[in-house]
């Protein structure tokens, strides 16, 4: 199989795989079960989670229904690793006589799949009194229909009014829509115009939209909506219509509608405050720590289609916690759309005390029109460090143990990657590639080489008259490559022609040394197997001083006996054997970034940061030491100490270098090319060598108490970093960020190495 065929086959998969967790429903609904004739009502096919593409709808109406128009929308979301889709149609049919009628079934294809949905009733009676807003005569008709047509209280709703012109207008119409008494509404959307078909005549349909939500249950009616509107003088309505005179306004008024809006059912869960839809909820915080005085935010986010702008605050007083005040914020769908939303309710909630909290989620209840169930949220807690105010840290105790200490073990005794010695190994398996696909040095006198050695064979096997006429073709052969051998091929042929006895193994002897230097020696070959067995093992020695070193396995036994003591409050013995830890093999950012945290509770951010500077010198992206970093920068700490080193680890360093020196290797050929990737391999071994340097600046210096810096007329608090000069009487010249730079006594300044003793 192709890749690309491969890669399109695990991706539908993968997304097969994910959209699993809902099968494709049909749901089918009529705007209106009762119309008059002449007007209409909306055919909604909704389908959930479709499992591939959606067809065309298939429906075959019965004599006296026609289809006014069709519409199709289609909304999509990704909520917390889970999609939710839905297709919709919308067919509008319009009534030509009364009777009851059966609508549907409709047939749809998805995927693979057919689906069929449920027959529809729908009644159509005869018109109060003709009107010109009547649909099929007049220049014009006004329509209106709500969608659902028989809403649960607090459903969110879709009031449509659509003008269907017939005729060419004069000038715009005047409007006014129509009533709402016992809903909650919004905005009307933009008037938004299409072409569509009443029965076999083209019109233009001029449409309007209201999401609404209704208050009460029981029967409310929607009023009736006006419009003014002027036929065009040439548009033909005078002779179509008799009554109705081109250029002459027309007052169109549109049915009203009689709404039965059904209550909820019983059973209500004590959460519930009136949430109507169909949602998915989440619930998350800004953090996981904070101080004891510093504030953190809970959102709450509610998603999905719904009378979202109705739902309230839900009512929450967590436990450890005190609530200074909440926010709502809203992304609603179009104007007259129903379509997803959001509404996200936030609160600013400070720690009562110190610890590991557990924030318990507000509870909210809602109400599936789909399902005809009540649902409630199901949310996990989650767990909140809070550190001591004064310093940010546990003050002795297991609060604000980093998570990310539990996924980031200490690993003291490892050896970083070598770059340089990847370098190495790279051109090493380069050479030895070339060698292993070197040919030998191509003799050209191969073929003649053979014919020699065919003659040499006939002259060695040979007896009596076979070897004397041997012979002779040997000598003839050796004589047209220039040997010299006219004295002996005479005596050849008088042994061979004349009959003379000679001694035919003297002769055999001295024909064999005349034909053996016929021919200078092949070329020599050089030691393919010697060059390739060497550069293989120069490869395999660079490559295994290359590679990385695990940690010893007591050393980890100690650190994780340490955490365990750490987890438990005993903070002074784990900071006593990490410490002792990091004195026989430093470097472990993970085991810096413990002794950091063990600082903090001590209430010493100086040696705190100083711990993240060591740890910086260690492999870079190291959770624990990102964690520990974030807390010591919080209570003002490591100002002036930059970002650190690029979030490159040795063995990326190390992989990239073998990688460039085994292309030059492989490209020596090509000097220019060969040249360039060598140059890129050095300095991907020299960039982490450079880095290592930096960090060791023996410039570099903590703060370990507040400090005066006079020149610059700022105070120097403990924890910050500089960068400072030794200068005579035991003072240095310290510079704070580009412009800023004083004097201090040398006690107030610290190396970082210091703080391991």
């Amino acid at each position: 199989m192709r890749p690309i065929a491969t890669l399109i086959a695990l991706a539908t998969l993968l997304l097969s795989s994910v959209r699993s967790h809902a099968a494709t429903r049909l749901e089918a609904d009529l705007s209106q079960s009762g119309i008059e004739v002449g007007s209409s009502t909306t055919l909604v096919l909704r389908i959930f989670d479709p499992q591939g593409d959606v067809g065309e709808p298939r429906l075959e109406l019965p004599e006296g229904l026609d289809i006014l128009a069709r519409d199709r929308s289609q909304s999509f979301s990704w909520i917390n690793g889970k999609s939710t889709s839905e297709v919709t149609y919308r067919i509008e049919l319009t009534a030509r006589r009364t009777g009851s009628y059966s609508v549907g079934p409709v047939r749809i294809a998805v995927g693979r799949q057919g689906f069929v949905s449920n027959t529809l009733p729908l009644t159509v009676r005869t018109a109060a009194a003709p009107s010109s807003g009547g649909a099929g005569r007049g220049p014009a008709a006004l329509l209106l229909d709500l969608t659902p047509s028989h809403p649960y209280v607090g459903e969110v709703c879709q009031l449509r009014v659509r003008l269907v012109q017939r005729v060419a207008l004069a000038e715009a119409s005047q409007y006014l829509p129509p009533s709402a008494t016992g809903f909650w509404t919004e905005r009307w959307s933009e008037p938004a115009s299409f072409e569509a078909r009443e029965g076999n005549r083209p019109v233009i349909v001029m449409e309007r939209r209201l999401r609404l939500y209704p208050l009460a249950t029981g029967h409310v009616r929607v009023g009736q909506a006006i419009a003014l509107v002027t036929p065009a003088s040439n548009s033909g309505a005078d002779r179509m219509w008799g009554t109705v005179i081109g250029g002459q306004p027309v007052e169109l008024r549109s049915d009203s509608l009689r709404v039965r809006v059904r209550p909820l059912p019983a059973g209500e869960p004590d959460s519930f405050d009136g949430a109507v839809g169909r949602f998915h909820v989440t619930f998350s915080l800004d953090r996981d720590h904070t101080t004891l005085d510093q504030a953190f935010t809970a959102t709450l986010d509610v998603r999905g289609e719904g009378n979202l702008p109705l739902v309230k605050t839900p009512a929450w007083t967590p436990a450890d916690v005190e609530v200074f005040g909440s926010s709502i914020e809203d992304s609603l769908a179009p104007a007259g759309e129903l379509g997803s939303a959001r509404r996200s309710f936030r609160w600013t909630l400070v720690p009562r005390r110190e610890g590991t909290l557990t924030i318990t989620p507000p509870r909210l209840a809602w109400f599936d029109p789909g399902t005809g169930s009540y649902r409630v949220t199901e949310l996990p807690e989650i767990r909140l460090g809070v550190l001591s105010a004064r310093r940010g840290a546990a003050g002795g105790t297991t609060a604000g143990w980093p998570e990310a200490f539990t996924r980031d073990p200490a690993k003291p005794g490892s050896k970083s990657a070598s770059p340089w010695a990847a370098v190495i190994a790279g051109l090493a398996m380069g050479a030895a590639w070339r060698f292993a696909r070197q040919r030998g040095v191509v003799d050209p006198r191969s073929a003649e080489r053979a014919h020699q050695r065919e003659l040499l064979r006939g002259v060695g096997l040979a007896k009596g008259p076979d070897f004397w006429r041997a012979a002779d073709e040997a000598l003839a052969w050796s004589e047209v490559r220039g040997e010299r051998v006219l004295r002996l091929r005479e005596e050849v042929h008088t042994a061979r022609y004349g009959g003379q006895a000679l001694d035919e193994e003297g002769v055999r002897r001295r024909v064999v040394e005349r034909l053996g230097e016929a021919l200078p020696p092949p070329p020599a070959q050089p030691p393919r197997v010697i060059y390739l067995s060497i550069a293989v093992v120069v490869a395999l020695a660079a490559w295994w001083f290359a590679a990385p070193r695990p940690g010893s396995a007591r050393g980890e036994e100690r650190a994780r006996s340490a955490d365990v003591a750490a987890r438990a409050g005993r903070i002074d013995e784990a900071g006593s054997e990490w410490r002792s830890l990091w004195r026989e093999s430093p470097g472990s950012p993970a085991l810096a970034a413990r002794l950091a945290w063990a600082a903090l509770g001590a209430e010493r951010p100086a040696d705190a940061a100083a711990w993240v500077l060591l740890g910086r010198r260690g492999e870079p992206r190291s959770a624990s030491l990102s964690a520990a970093e974030v807390r010591v920068r919080e209570v003002g700490a490591l100002t002036g100490a930059g970002s650190g080193p690029l979030p490159i680890r040795s063995l990326e360093w190390a992989a990239l270098a073998c990688a460039l020196a085994l292309g030059a290797a492989l490209e020596f050929s090509r000097r220019r090319t060969s040249a360039v990737l060598l140059a890129l391999s050095l300095a991907a071994s020299i960039v982490p060598l450079w880095e290592a340097r930096a960090a060791r600046d023996p410039r570099i210096r903590v703060v370990s108490r507040e400090v005066r810096l006079e020149a610059a007329d700022m105070v120097l608090t403990p924890g910050e970093v500089v960068r400072a000069d030794a200068l005579p009487g035991g003072r240095w010249r310290v510079r704070a960020g580009r412009d800023l730079s004083g004097e201090v006594p040398s006690e107030a300044l610290m190396r970082p190495r210091e703080v391991v003793r």
